[in-house]
């Protein structure tokens, strides 16, 4: 069985290719950065760290945020091409109808409009002594800067011209002739070329490539052999003669479109991507290091002064590349996610995917070969066992691979079942983690020996080779074993450690990466050290961790970092630095590089070149606004007394220029020093409000989280004028005017002020007294008509010759009226208190209706204690029973009364299941009742009244119910 097994794999790994494919790590700018075109040809960076691009829709400026256009009203279409810096830092561009631009003031000059000369070419510039020369294949034209004019034009029969500026001069060759041009604009014959290229010279355009010492001349020809192929040639220019160099035959008919020199080494933009080329001079020929951007036509490319490399692009926009030596490895998309690696040997890695894809990377040549996906299940954990074998564990099932002949084996065992890590012991012995439990196994040909450590779910597992002990990070917390599997905590702080990863360093100390409490080092079982956000760490949820000699390597969800162990101080890699994804599942490190894997893939590192050095945290300020009000931008402001709201806004220029950086700032004056203060992350603004008169130093600082060494700083001085009244000239000048004059005007203006403030309180007071009459008055009719009421009441049950509830109900009705009379002298009454009169009420109409009458009164939280206007809520529970129950014939008569507070005033709600207003009208007209009701009446007006007064929602609702009647009251309340 498994030498058919073995003859199946072989059989698949054949279909497998063997790629060696690796793409510098980037990023894309989109749209969704505001970018505002895709077909870009040119791009520069200014002196202030602003990037220029030139694009097909015009000319933009990048400040690392957002895109700025500039066009002018001349301008003929809207394209532009060459951007370039003159000795002055201005921005140059020029379009295809032969207009020159400039950049002054941020806004966009025209300088020269050569349409005349160039007619319809494309033309190329350069500066040279306070020159602007223009050139194309045919004429090289010299334009004064001072004063735009034309000083010379040099052509020669139509014969093609290839112009050469280096540091110190500025030549030019046509056919077998070099010609320098002095400071006046005239040439002369600088050399003769002896020896003709096997073609004509001047019949190719050609640019000029200073590299390596030498003058190297980049060709585009069109030959007549091959109508329409383009055809590159390098020429080098020896001391008389001109020297083909021979190119690679994919570099000889693919168009180049412009060179540049990085990292000494000749880079070429073309339609297909960019070639990275070394010069063999011993065999006089070119080789080509490496090809990036496959496919794209790239038009340009710069480094920017943080080592950030830009490339514009003909159809596909910009990208950038943050670290050249960050190089991922594709994969498939479908296997880009990469769930678990190991190092397998000294020169190999083993990659699992979350789709069960297995690759075999060699790290020196970074072929990599593409096992057969077995099952689409995701690999959780991969371990060696042994020379050229490695254990892997899936979801549900877990085989031993051979690398050397790709064979495997399917291994069935309990605690290999959902394997969540591995940890090799020594040859065929490992430590597994699993959904049910710990475990330490042997395995051999024969049989798989297992001692469980722990019967719980658990994460991560480490074997330390220092201290032969376990280390388990459970569900329920983090455990130790010795050699006898003695199981030991391990706390912080008394509380339990949850580990979702464990690593080593040379020191022998264990590191556990935690859920939420960053990284807590552990020897002799106990934990003596933790790293956090106070004391280095970029994030306090940690994930990945790695022992690599003294050094310990960190992902968290802010960024990867390096912790050196002996000098405990951290280096950061963040997307400034090319990380493109921070969920790192996995980190292997090599002698000279790194491998990080994540759900993008796998990235590889050259170790020396991994950490970029920045070397400028310039930022500047964008706005300075006084009142909200935009000023112009200098060292010092002198304001006004009543100018004192000073706003800041600041910004670094360049991609992610930002990232890891602590803006502080610190606001100083003669009496107070002041104190640094942080701003949060992405805030790039401050604000002072109602600032007191005085002389202040505004000081802000950039430092970098990486370096705290590496920091820059600029002050802002501005001076708030003191009040005129507390000037000393003014001072002086009113007490020279007089003392008696200056006391007599105070005297008179506090007697006004007096003045005005009795004529308040008196209005006030008559106001009061206004109103308490206006309730009074009203309050006073209201109780002959609820005395009227409850005598009419009482009258019916002596009708009835119901003595005895006629005396209950006259006693209680005594008892009312004699409280009624108590709270007739007062506007307010505490809530109780009118609470009680309406439950006596509801009593005396007990006592008429019997056992057909029931009432319920709700009263809500913190409505006990305030005071209401008396006699208001009464009536209307009084026009609830006579109006509504007491027509209605059958079945229980309900009244039901809600008391709570919203909205600053007291409502009542007051609900009968009676026989609903409409029933109601329709009796009193029949029984000939046209008036409104006195009680109502009386009651709407004092609830206006109090409305007008006290200026807030008062009144009376009625809102439909299915059944019966509801009335809502709004009444004010006093604390």
């Amino acid at each position: 069985m498994r030498v058919f097994k073995k003859i199946l794999f072989l059989f698949l790994l054949s279909l497998s290719v063997f790629i060696t494919a690796q793409q510098p790590v980037f990023t894309q700018l989109t749209e969704k950065d505001g970018l505002p075109d895709i077909e870009f040809y040119n791009i520069v960076e200014d002196n202030k760290g602003f990037i220029w691009l030139a694009a097909d829709k015009g000319l933009f400026r990048y400040d690392g945020k957002k895109f700025k256009n500039y066009t002018h009203p001349d301008k003929r279409g809207l394209s532009v091409f060459g951007v370039k810096l003159d000795d002055q830092g201005r921005v140059w561009c020029n379009n295809i109808s032969g207009q020159f631009f400039y950049v002054e003031n941020d806004s966009l000059k025209l300088f020269k409009d050569v349409k005349n000369e160039a007619k319809g070419e494309l033309t190329n510039f350069i500066f040279f002594e306070n020159k602007l020369v223009i050139y194309y294949y045919r004429e090289i034209i010299l334009v004064d800067l001072n004063n735009s004019n034309i000083v010379k034009k040099i052509n020669d029969d139509n014969k093609t011209i290839s112009v050469i500026k280096n540091d110190r001069n500025l030549s030019y060759i046509i056919e077998d002739h070099k010609f320098s041009i002095g400071v006046d604009g005239e040439s002369n014959i600088e050399k003769k070329f002896k020896n003709k290229l096997q073609s004509n010279f001047f019949y190719i355009s050609w640019s000029f490539i200073p590299f390596r010492g030498k003058n190297f001349f980049l060709g585009l020809e069109k030959l007549a052999t091959k109508v329409n192929k383009e055809n590159n040639r390098l020429v080098l220019e020896t001391q008389d003669s001109l020297v083909e160099i021979k190119l690679p035959n994919i570099l000889k008919y693919t168009p180049y479109i412009d060179y540049y020199i990085y990292e000494d080494l000749l880079w070429l933009a073309t339609e297909n991507g960019v070639f990275i080329c070394d010069y063999d001079h011993l065999a006089g020929e070119i080789i080509i290091k490496d090809h990036i951007f496959k496919g794209k036509g790239v038009s340009k490319v710069i480094k920017d002064r943080n080592d950030n490399y830009w490339f514009t692009t003909l159809r596909n926009g910009v990208y950038i590349v943050p670290n050249i030596h960050l190089n991922e490895l594709k994969f498939d998309l479908t296997d880009a996610n990469i769930t678990a690696m190991s190092k397998i040997g000294e020169d190999k890695i083993l990659i699992g995917s979350s789709q069960g894809s297995l690759d075999l990377v060699d790290v020196n040549t970074k072929k990599r070969t593409k096992l057969p996906t077995l099952k689409k299940e995701k690999v959780f954990a991969i371990v060696e066992i042994s020379e050229n074998k490695a254990i892997v564990g899936y979801e549900t099932y877990t085989l031993i691979i051979d690398v050397n002949d790709f064979s495997y084996e399917y291994i069935s065992n309990y605690y290999l079942s959902g394997v969540k890590d591995f940890s090799f012991v020594e040859k065929n012995k490992i430590l597994v983690a699993s959904y049910n439990s710990a475990s330490e196994l042997k395995l051999s040909s024969k049989e798989i020996k297992s001692t469980q450590l722990g019967p719980l779910r658990s994460y991560t597992i480490h074997h330390s080779k220092k201290n032969d002990k376990k280390y388990v990070g459970y569900v329920d917390g983090t455990r130790v074993y010795d050699d006898k599997n003695k199981e030991l905590k391990i706390l912080h702080k008394d509380r339990e450690v949850f580990t979702i990863d464990i690593g080593e360093t040379n020191d022998g100390t264990v590191w556990l990466s935690t859920f939420k409490k960053g990284i807590l080092g552990v020897k002799e079982n106990y934990i003596y050290v933790n790293y956090n956000r106070n004391n280095g760490l970029l994030s306090n949820l940690t994930r990945e961790i790695k022992g690599d000699g003294d050094n310990l390597w960190i992902s968290t969800t802010n960024g990867v970092q390096l912790l050196n162990t002996k000098t405990k101080k951290f280096r950061n890699l963040t997307r400034r630095d090319g990380i493109n994804t921070y969920n790192i599942t996995d980190i292997i490190p090599f002698e000279k590089e790194l491998f990080f894997s994540s759900n993008k893939g796998v990235i590889v590192v050259d170790r020396e070149k991994l950490f970029k050095k920045v070397n400028t945290l310039e930022f500047y300020f964008t706005d300075v606004s006084i009142n909200d009000k935009t000023r112009e931008l200098k060292e010092k402001y002198d304001l006004n007394s009543d100018e004192n709201k000073v706003h800041f806004k600041f910004q670094i220029n360049g991609f992610l220029s930002e990232e890891n950086v602590q803006y502080s700032y610190k606001l100083s004056n003669k009496k107070d020093a002041g104190l640094w203060n942080n701003l949060d992350e992405n805030i790039n603004q401050v604000t002072f409000n109602n600032l007191a008169s005085g002389t202040y130093e505004f000081t802000l600082k950039a430092t970098s989280i990486d370096n705290p060494t590496n920091e820059f700083s600029r002050t802002i001085n501005f001076a708030i004028a003191l009040p005129i009244y507390k000037e000393w000239w003014f001072i002086l000048l009113v007490f020279l005017s007089g003392v008696v004059f200056i006391w007599y005007r105070f005297y008179t203006r506090l007697k006004s002020i007096k003045r005005r403030q009795n004529v308040a309180l008196e209005k006030a007071r008559l106001q009061k007294e206004l109103v308490s009459t206006k309730l009074e008055t009203l309050r006073s009719q209201m109780n002959p008509h609820f005395t009227f009421n409850a005598l009419n009441s009482i009258q019916n049950l002596i009708l009835k010759n119901d003595k005895q509830e006629a005396y209950n109900y006259l006693t209680k009705f005594s008892s009312l009226i004699r409280e009624n009379l108590h709270l007739s002298t007062q506007n307010f009454v505490v809530f109780e208190q009118e609470l009680s009169l309406i439950n006596r009420y509801l009593e005396l109409e007990k006592l008429r209706f019997k056992e057909s009458f029931r009432y319920q009164i709700i009263v809500g939280e913190d409505v006990e204690e305030v005071k209401i206007p008396t006699m208001i809520i009464q009536p209307y529970v009084e026009n609830a029973i006579k109006h509504g129950l007491l027509h209605k014939k059958e079945g229980m008569k309900k009244i039901k009364i809600e008391f709570y507070i919203k909205e600053g005033v007291l409502v009542s709600k007051i609900f009968d299941n009676g026989i609903g207003v409409k029933r109601s009208k329709e009796i009193q007209q029949a029984n000939g009742v046209k008036r409104k009701s006195f009680s109502t009446k009386s009651i709407q007006e004092r609830l206006l009244f109090l409305r007008d007064y006290y200026k807030t929602d008062i009144g009376v609702e009625y809102p439909e119910v299915e059944e019966g009647t509801m009335v809502i009251i709004k009444i004010p309340y006093l604390s």
